[in-house]
């Protein structure tokens, strides 16, 4: 069932509801045998090596191009079996396979190749049902799913999927005060494709669910254009620290998102999965080569006590900051996959363009 592959499309809207590994096998190749005892883990986000498959299941790198690197399931198959077999309190990990979505015909992506979340995948065959499912699902599952059991596929490029849902609601803020010097012009108004670098992240912000967004900006300039609030530092000179105490003191939910203006290439995906890492009062910070990257980070309102204290002292690395909120339990630090790392180039010179530009 594998067919030809055709040109690659977008597989949207698609939601992704479920994802799920699990790192041992409880039915293959247990024939005669008894079942094995590796429960699925549902995750938020899962790495996915092209080639290979998903880290930390039981079919990573199983055998060269094999079929199966990554599974698929319906949700509105789900649903249906829950009702027709009478299983209401069926759990989706029983079907031991890795990503559940809506809004897909499964079947119709049998020798694609498709684009999800940025991951590239070529759909192979159906994921057959076998006669376990009638003792992990329920009696008759195996006859049911025959035609509908889900989706086979291979990996293609690197990537990271995760559920779509953000939980958590936020505030934002674009920093985007700086004086710009070793630019030699404000870096908020460089165009990065079409549109500027501030209007860019105010964007991201806005697609991520953002209750609010507000922009950390400077006095000199007008900033009318993008309709939003516009935040002015109390402490003068004072770097991004100033920009982010301001947004935490007015931000109306518990955590607030801060953007660097000069990052043009944070991810969505990226964004997605960093909000996810939250909790209701506890933030995050990424790690990137070992390093806290404090201005692409989440931070707790309740964080604002010590930003006003740092100021006062004059500490005004942001840096120090996100290891001071670290040491008090106001974030948390979250090591970034590696192939996120990219993303967080900055602009601050004509020739960081050029450099980020080519890569790009």
């Amino acid at each position: 069932m594998s067919g030809e592959v055709h040109d690659n499309f977008e597989a949207g809207p698609v939601r992704i509801h479920h994802l799920y590994v699990s790192r041992g096998h409880n039915y293959f190749g247990h024939h005669l045998q008894p079942a094995g005892d590796h429960p699925p883990v549902e995750m938020t986000t899962v790495e996915c090596v092209a080639g290979c498959g998903i880290r930390g299941d039981r079919f990573f790198n199983f055998k060269e191009n094999y079929k199966g690197q990554i599974t698929f399931f319906a949700m509105e198959t789900l649903e249906q079996m829950k009702q027709e077999l009478k299983l209401e309190s069926l759990n989706p990990y029983s079907l031991r396979r890795n990503v559940f979505v809506s809004g897909a015909e499964l079947n119709q992506w049998v020798g694609q190749e498709f684009t999800l979340q940025g991951l590239r995948v070529q759909g192979v065959e159906e994921c057959r049902p076998c006669y376990w499912m009638d003792s992990a699902v329920g009696p008759g599952a195996e006859e049911w799913l025959r035609g509908r059991g889900g989706l086979r596929a291979r990996i293609l490029n690197d990537g990271v999927l995760q559920r779509d849902s953000i939980s958590t609601k936020f505030s934002a803020v674009v920093l985007a005060g700086g004086a710009s010097r070793r630019m030699g012009s404000d870096k908020a108004w460089l165009k990065v494709g079409e549109h500027s670098l501030l209007i860019t992240q105010v964007e991201r912000a806005v697609a991520l669910g953002a209750k609010e967004v507000f922009i950390s900006g400077r006095a000199d300039k007008c900033y009318e254009i993008i309709a939003k609030p516009v935040l002015l530092d109390r402490k003068m000179n004072c770097g991004p620290l100033a920009g982010i105490e301001h947004a935490l003191d007015v931000a109306a939910e518990n955590l607030v998102l801060v953007l660097a203006v000069d990052m043009p290439w944070l991810k969505e995906t990226f964004l997605r999965w960093l909000m996810n890492q939250c909790e209701p009062e506890i933030g995050v910070v990424p790690i990137i080569r070992g390093e806290l990257e404090p201005l692409a980070a989440v931070y707790p309102k309740r964080a604002r006590l010590l930003a006003v204290e740092m100021l006062d002292a004059q500490r005004l690395s942001a840096r120090r900051f996100a290891a001071a909120c670290s040491e008090v339990g106001l974030v948390r630090r979250v090591a970034v996959p590696e192939l996120w790392w990219p993303c967080f180039a900055n602009w601050n010179t004509p020739e960081d363009i050029a450099a980020s530009t080519a890569v790009f």
